[in-house]
């Protein structure tokens, strides 16, 4: 579908996508953009889950920084009360 088709059919474009449809859209007869379905749960789209995984792995890489105290108890924050 062309970018004027799209444009000016957008409302069956996107009913297209709610029915599971994949649509293409060229310009000039080139592939630019492709729209598809977003799945309702996102832990059934690989999409989601190999950028999700990518961000973890980026994060397990990354050096610990700051100080670590330990546990933080409910007295830590509110305190052991007047002295």
């Amino acid at each position: 579908m062309s970018v004027r088709e799209a444009n000016q059919n957008f409302s069956q474009v996107i009913a297209a996508a709610e029915r599971g449809e994949t649509i293409i859209i060229t310009r000039y007869g080139r592939p630019i953009a492709k729209i598809t379905p977003q799945p309702f749960d996102r832990s059934k789209d690989p999409q989601w889950w190999a950028a999700y995984n990518a961000l973890a792995q980026s994060l397990k890489a990354k050096r610990p920084t700051g100080y670590r105290v330990g546990r933080v108890t409910e007295e830590d924050k509110q305190g052991s009360g007047p002295a």
